[in-house]
């Protein structure tokens, strides 16, 4: 079969090889055409040799009688012009055939005897003409005896001209049969060269349309057989674009059959509960993990209904969650209890994507996540924090009560190793009823229980409110402590800001060395207002800067440990600032101080 490398030739020869013949065709025929006119320009220069011919015969048969009849030897002037015009008609005649009979041998030497005849005739005459002016010619013998001779040479004239007039007329003659003999050729040409124009383009657009329909059909057959996950045909042969097609479907295929049994890889791995179900919300089809989620076989499972295993309460809320999933919307994942089939409950959280489809009412694909254990630690957490809350609160005021009156002599006079040991014990209980407060605090964020009272909040005075806070704390450590001038607003929480500032500057205090300084400073823009908190500490070390704001992380360092913390308070800062809509972070170099800013909305 004709494979040409590449499917652009195949087509390319599909049209320029019935081109190629149809110029040739057109070549031949034009061949044909040029020779026919030639014929017939040949026939027209025969006619017109022959043309010649009689013109002189006609003027030799009208000098003879001339000179029968004594006209041309007359002395009379009128008979001087005719002579002269019937000599040089004669003459410019032979002139005429000379040229046309340039390219004929024969021809040309028949003119040249006739010629030569000519040139006898008119000597002779004209020593006719002279020898009867002469008075030469006397007498009807010597008149008879001139017009015999000049017939003689007349007649071997004549044969001369008859011969170039024969040949010319006979060119003439048979070139219609041959011009004939071309239009012939010429519609033999056109008929044959244009069956033969239109087989071959047939052969060659059958060969072409088989060689791309077969294996066209092949790849149509393994496209079924992709979708039927059944194994392809083998790659077409050649080079050309289908082929070439061919090869990168094989690969298509190869790389969706590795996707897909990644995917079921995933699935049959994955420890959530993946399946779907159809408009009725019957399941269709299911994941291993749910056979243990369930505690049903996947045959029990398929055909089951989604509401077999909800609790009663949660009905209404997962209708409207399914009612906002089939509408097209992403609603955020739902907290629902499911029930085993071995009677357990499970807490999950129901995730689900609708999926429309041409002829069907569509799919919904879901995922069950088991967060049980995670609301357990939950309510866990909940329960340590009111267990912080109530059963350990109360009691540490009650000490830190206890101990006050004891520092105020309440209880009488102490001895001198309690009074040095009782300050130790003041500032423990304070640090654990701190660390009970920050707790609390966190969990308020985290549970969207703490609530913003936002207004319009002046910097200046929040500066003024947080130096009176640290200003005792700064004289204790000997930090020198700045605030820049800030005429500005912001829209914030005054209470929550404060907090924010104070937390940030007693550890700039607490972690800056003595003779030291911490600049607390303020610049705006068009749409907020970013807080600087500076320091000329030991500045903390690159490791920790992505975690510095994290629950219960230190710096590395002596200060940290000597000089104490919860590790909460910059939690609580970046929790505070993040539900003000700011942001929060640290510029440091270990050795040269940090940089402790945040951004906060400027108030319109």
């Amino acid at each position: 079969m004709f494979r040409p490398v590449s499917l652009r030739f195949k087509i390319l020869v599909l049209i320029f090889v019935p081109l190629i013949l149809q110029l040739a065709l057109l070549a031949v025929v034009a061949g044909l055409q040029n020779q026919a006119e030639a014929e017939a320009r040949r026939a027209e220069h025969a006619r017109k040799i022959a043309d010649e011919v009689i013109a002189i015969t006609r003027d030799l048969v009208a000098l003879k009688t001339d000179l029968e009849r004594e006209t041309i030897v007359s002395t009379e002037i009128e008979a001087s012009r005719l002579y002269q015009s019937l000599t040089k008609s004669i003459d410019n005649h032979f002139l005429r055939l000379r040229e046309l009979t340039r390219n004929k041998p024969e021809m040309a030497k028949s003119l040249e005897s006739a010629l030569l005849c000519m040139q006898q005739s008119e000597k002779m005459v004209n020593e006719a003409r002279i020898g009867y002016q002469a008075g030469q010619f006397r007498g009807r013998v010597d008149r008879l005896m001139l017009i015999r001779r000049f017939r003689t040479v007349n007649l071997a004239l004549s044969d001369h001209l008859l011969d170039v007039g024969e040949a010319g007329r006979a060119e003439a003659d048979a070139s219609p049969e041959i011009q004939r003999k071309f239009r012939e050729e010429v519609q033999f040409v056109l008929i044959g060269g244009g069956v033969a124009n239109i087989l071959l383009t047939l052969i060659l657009g059958v060969v072409l349309t088989r060689s791309i329909s077969h294996r066209l059909k092949i790849m149509n057959d393994n496209s079924y057989r992709l979708a039927s996950d059944m194994p392809l045909n083998q790659v077409v042969s050649g080079n050309d674009e289908i082929s070439q097609l061919d090869r990168v479907f094989h690969d298509m295929a190869a790389a969706l059959k590795e996707a897909a049994r990644k995917e079921r890889a995933i699935l049959e791995n994955a420890n959530d509960c993946i399946c779907s179900f159809d408009s009725s919300l019957k399941f269709i089809s299911v994941n291993p993990a749910c056979e243990e989620f369930f505690a049903r076989t996947e045959d029990e499972i398929i055909s089951t209904h989604l509401f077999d295993y909800l609790n009663s309460e949660d009905t209404e809320k997962a209708c409207a969650f399914l009612s906002k999933v089939t509408q097209g919307s992403n609603p955020t994942a739902l907290n629902i209890s499911i029930r085993r089939a071995d009677g357990e409950v499970r807490e999950v959280l129901w995730s689900s994507q609708w999926a429309p489809s041409e002829g069907k009412t569509g799919e919904m694909f879901s995922i069950f996540h088991d967060v049980t254990e995670h609301r357990a630690a939950e309510r866990l957490k909940q329960e340590v924090v009111a267990m912080v809350t109530h059963d350990l609160r109360s009691p540490l005021m009650t000490v830190q009560n206890y101990l006050e009156f004891l520092g105020d002599g309440s209880y009488g006079e102490l001895a001198e190793q309690a009074r040095q040991y009782l300050p130790g014990a003041q500032r423990s209980s304070e640090r654990m009823m701190r660390l009970v407060g920050d707790l609390l605090d966190i969990e308020k964020i985290n549970s969207g229980m703490m609530e913003l009272e936002r207004k319009k909040v002046s910097v200046q005075k929040v500066f003024q409110d947080t130096y009176e806070q640290s200003a005792n704390l700064a004289n204790d450590f000997k930090v020198t402590l700045l605030f820049e001038p800030a005429n500005m607003f912001v829209d914030a929480d005054e209470e929550k800001l404060l907090r924010v500032l104070s937390n940030l500057v007693s550890n700039a205090i607490k972690f800056s060395p003595a003779a030291g300084s911490v600049t607390v400073s303020a610049k705006s823009n068009s749409k907020t207002v970013t807080f600087t908190v500076a320091d000329t500490g030991v500045g903390i070390a690159p490791e920790m800067v992505d975690t510095v704001f994290d629950r219960f992380q230190q710096a590395r360092n002596q200060t940290a440990r000597t000089r104490g913390g919860s590790g909460l308070g910059l939690a609580i800062c970046k929790a505070l600032v993040v539900l003000h809509g700011g942001k929060i972070w640290v510029e440091s170099i270990e050795g040269q101080g940090s940089k402790f800013k945040f951004e906060l909305p400027l108030a319109s």
